[in-house]
């Protein structure tokens, strides 16, 4: 089974785990500015699955390449106007829901975070997903495959985010490659406006797979504001150094002030192929 080609797909990728072949690499200086403030970040997508919703907060960092600190101690719950789900810390310095529920369509969600004697809030609502059918990948040679990199046409009927995790650990000739070299997780984007920096982009790392990789796909609706911020982050990443650059700004958010990153309800399907 091949996940069949759309030609309203915008390409990015977030967060991989490299397996691939050489990359240049160049170093630059960047005048990093930092005024001291330090602000809360939330990272939270609740969908439609019936399971046990995360959340994960960090604080900002005050140079280029830090990684992240883990918010402890904060009070996190999401409710539907109903009911209060409470998301409590575990030792991975997540937060998540006691109790196992599902987004429905439609429907809004407040999510609340006390945190150091202040208060944090962002509302989300889901929107439905249309069938999985946009994503093909195509043979890079001989032995291996690839998601193509190619200039993607929007798509005004919906906005999506879809998430790949490749396994081949398990395909004869790799099973004694380390992990990092037998997985990757990628991130594909439909959106519905197009933008020159999409289609200018620079040039990012391919993830080539070879056959009997295990592809888990899910595909992830993405509602106006979510897609609002799914834009801005590209402009500021993956979209930038390009030609047509445009001023920088600070990413969107759903977030009261003093927070940012994103708060996010979605309508979620799952696939499981084996490339052939």
């Amino acid at each position: 089974m091949k996940i069949k080609q759309h030609n309203s797909l915008v390409l990015i990728f977030l967060g991989i785990i490299f397996f691939s072949g050489i990359s240049c690499e160049k170093k630059i200086t960047v005048d990093f500015k930092n005024d001291g403030k330090e602000f809360l970040i939330v990272d939270g997508i609740i969908t439609n699955e019936n399971k046990n919703q995360v959340i994960r907060l960090s604080k900002s960092v005050t140079s280029l390449n830090s990684k992240p600190l883990l918010v402890s101690g904060a009070d996190v719950s999401v409710s539907d106007g109903v009911f209060a789900y409470l998301f409590k810390e575990d030792t991975l310095g997540r937060y998540v829901s006691d109790l196992k529920f599902g987004a429905l369509i439609n429907k809004f969600y407040t999510l609340n975070i006390e945190y150091e004697n202040k208060t944090y809030t962002a509302q989300a609502r889901a929107v439905p997903v249309l069938s999985q059918n946009s994503l093909n990948y195509v043979p890079y040679n001989d032995s291996l495959y690839h998601f193509p990199q190619a200039v993607a046409e929007f798509n005004p009927e919906e906005a999506a985010m879809y998430e790949i995790n490749a396994d081949w650990s398990f395909v004869p000739g790799y099973e004694n490659f380390s992990e990092k070299e037998t997985r990757a997780k990628m991130f594909f984007y439909i959106l519905k406006t197009i933008d020159v920096n999409e289609i200018f982009h620079p040039a990012y790392e391919q993830i080539y797979f070879p056959r009997g990789t295990q592809l888990s796909v899910k595909k992830y609706s993405l509602s106006p504001d979510h897609e609002k911020f799914v834009r801005s982050l590209l402009l500021e990443t993956q979209w930038n150094g390009g030609f047509f650059d445009t001023e920088e700004d600070n990413v969107y958010t759903n977030l009261s002030e003093g927070a940012y990153g994103f708060f996010a309800a979605s309508n979620v399907l799952s696939d499981s192929i084996i490339v052939q």
